[in-house]
Formats: C-alpha cells, sequence, structure tokens
C-alpha cells in the first residue's frame, strides 16, 4: 500500500466509520494557522482587479472533486454565448522553461501539465499555465483578448483577484473525516464554504456531507461520459469517434484523484474492468501500459494526453462532461451581468 492510499483510507473512512489520527494534530494546527494567516494577510493587502471578470473553480479538499470537467463545461458554455473565455492554471506536474506558458497542441505534459493541456485539446480555447495565475490571467487579457477568466483550481491561490468563486464538493467523498492536513483532506476549515460564491457537489451527496454542509449543497453536478477519442497519427489532435470499443474485458487506466470513480463509470458502460490505478498526474511509461495482446485500454482524457507519444490502436480515451443545472448558469450569468470592480 503506498502512502498515498494509507492516508485516503483514514482521511475518507466511509459512512459510519471514524478516523482523526489524533498524533497528527499538531501538525493540522501549525497548518491551519499557515493557512488562517494567509487569508487574513489577502484580506488586509487584496490583489488589485482586473480588467475582466475572473471566476475561480477550486475545492477545499486535496485530490480530484471534478473541478477540471466544470472548467471546460462553463469555459464551453460561455464561448457558446459569444464571450472569449481564457483559462488559467498552475500546471501542476509540468515545468516549462519560462513562464507564463501558452498550452498548444504540440505542448509535451512535462511542460504544460496533463491538465491544462487536456483542457485545451477538448475546448480549443486558449489557455495559458504559470504558478503566479495573476500573470497567466495578464497574459491571456493581453495577447487573446479574454474578456472573462477561468482558474482551474486556485482558490486557495489568494494572489489572483477574483470576481467569484466556485467550490466544487466530490458527493461520495465529501470532505472526509472534516480534519486539516494532514489528519485529514482539507486544505481550509469548512467555514471556507461560508465565504464561497457557489458550491457544486460532484455527484449525490452522502449522508455525511449532508451533516457537514447542509442547506449549502445546492448545486449537484453529475459527470456523463460523452465520446471516446483516439489521437491521430500526428500525436497533437484526437479524432472523435462515434462508438467506442465493444462492451467486454478492458483494462481501465487512471491517474486522477478518484480513479474509482473512473471504473465504476467502465462498468456502468457494460465493460469489465481490470482496473490499473496510478497516482494523480502520474507520468506514464510506454512499458507499464503493455498488457494482454489487444484486449482494450480505455483511459480518462486526463491520462491519454500523456500516452500520445506511444499510442496504441486498441487504446481509447473516453470523455465525460459535466451537466449542471440551469440554475447555476443562470446564478454565472447574473454575475456576469452584475456592475463590478473591473468595469
Amino acid at each position: 500500500m503506498s502512502l498515498e492510499d494509507w492516508f485516503n483510507q483514514r482521511w475518507y473512512p466511509g459512512e459510519g466509520r471514524q478516523s482523526s489520527l489524533p498524533l497528527l494534530a499538531p501538525l493540522s494546527s501549525l497548518y491551519r494557522w499557515a493557512s488562517d494567516r494567509r487569508r487574513e494577510k489577502n484580506r488586509q493587502n487584496p490583489p488589485q482587479p482586473l480588467s475582466v471578470p475572473v471566476i475561480v473553480i477550486g475545492n477545499i479538499t486535496v485530490g480530484g472533486a471534478g473541478k477540471t470537467p466544470l472548467v471546460a463545461e462553463l469555459a464551453r458554455w460561455l464561448h457558446e454565448r459569444g464571450m472569449n473565455p481564457g483559462i488559467v492554471s498552475r500546471g501542476y506536474g509540468g515545468r516549462a522553461k519560462e513562464y507564463p506558458y501558452q498550452v498548444t497542441a504540440q505542448s509535451h505534459p512535462l511542460e504544460s501539465g496533463d491538465e491544462p493541456l487536456m483542457l485545451h485539446l477538448i475546448t480549443g480555447l486558449p489557455v495559458m499555465v504559470s504558478p503566479d495565475r495573476n500573470e497567466a490571467a495578464r497574459a491571456l487579457i493581453d495577447y487573446h483578448n479574454c474578456d472573462v477568466i477561468l482558474s482551474d483550481d486556485g482558490l486557495q491561490h489568494y494572489s489572483l483577484w477574483r470576481s467569484l468563486e466556485i467550490c466544487v464538493i466530490d458527493g461520495q467523498r465529501g470532505l472526509g473525516n472534516g480534519r486539516i492536513l494532514p489528519r485529514g483532506p482539507l486544505r481550509e476549515s469548512t467555514d471556507r464554504l461560508d465565504s464561497v460564491d457557489l458550491i457544486v457537489v460532484n455527484g449525490e451527496p452522502q449522508q455525511r456531507l449532508r451533516a457537514q454542509c447542509g442547506h449549502r449543497l445546492e448545486f449537484i453536478m453529475t459527470l456523463e461520459p460523452d465520446s471516446w477519442h483516439q489521437f491521430n497519427l500526428d500525436q497533437t489532435s484526437t479524432v472523435k469517434l462515434r462508438s467506442g470499443p465493444e462492451p467486454g474485458p478492458c483494462h481501465g487506466v487512471a491517474a486522477i484523484g478518484n480513479p474509482q470513480r473512473f471504473f465504476r463509470e467502465l462498468e456502468q458502460l457494460g465493460f469489465g474492468v481490470m482496473p490499473q490505478a496510478y497516482a494523480d498526474h502520474h507520468q506514464y511509461c510506454q512499458q507499464e501500459l503493455q498488457f494482454d495482446g489487444e484486449t482494450p485500454v480505455i483511459m480518462t482524457m486526463k491520462d491519454a494526453v500523456k500516452c500520445r507519444d506511444f499510442w496504441q490502436s486498441h487504446w481509447w480515451a473516453l470523455e465525460v462532461r459535466a451537466r449542471l443545472p440551469d440554475l447555476f448558469y443562470q446564478r454565472v450569468h447574473q454575475h456576469l451581468q452584475k456592475p463590478s470592480e473591473h468595469e
């Protein structure tokens, strides 16, 4: 068992179970003190507003909650309504020679990070990467005339001015044991949920999460399988296919925050999944994915962009899309119509 698996079992103990890791209490207190101090510093010296609205989509837990699919769907929605959105990201797992780094179809995930490259390929919209998201946002405004910025993650990146905050919570895993790192999965205390503008729950919330958050769980998001992809011979673009592999045995590959969610989706589509789970943002080598013969290998789009240099014909990528209620988009639209500091 990896250290990540060990912590996840204790951070997310399941309904009716408790796990508090009391020996880590001093470290959690120190982490919370540092987090509160960073927030207070931001309140005293807030960043300068940008000239366009900035929507931050993040979470208060470590690991995946469904932020990136929501960023992609909201970006599409804005673009379809005549706006020119751009996406900023930290680019976790990437190390570019210089920043801000503009993601292109030719980018390598070791430079851009896997999620920024995936976002650019599936949306076709400008994506800019930098450890300083404020710098990345200004570059999108200056070079692409973007009139709205979406930040993939960054709820705790207080140097980036924001006009709307959206917090995403995994409905099944919720807030885990409700403890601050490293006793639990929380980056900030649950009080932070009182200051965000919108809370989106990825999947139906479990009882523990309802008890923790109650009425604040306003919008339910579902992630639905949307389309099958394989990479072109040029390895810089994907072909969207009308159908995928025939249901049956497959190797499911996922290096995401909650790989079991992806494996369950494949099972619901009729596949007998032989799961291959890796740590989030894992960088693959070809030998890791050499399984038995021509049995289909099915992976997420986030994983696929890291495998395109050695893509094989019996490999498939499944794109999922976020579905949200109309009221969510109405609330975003109302926000964009309000006079604010950027005008």
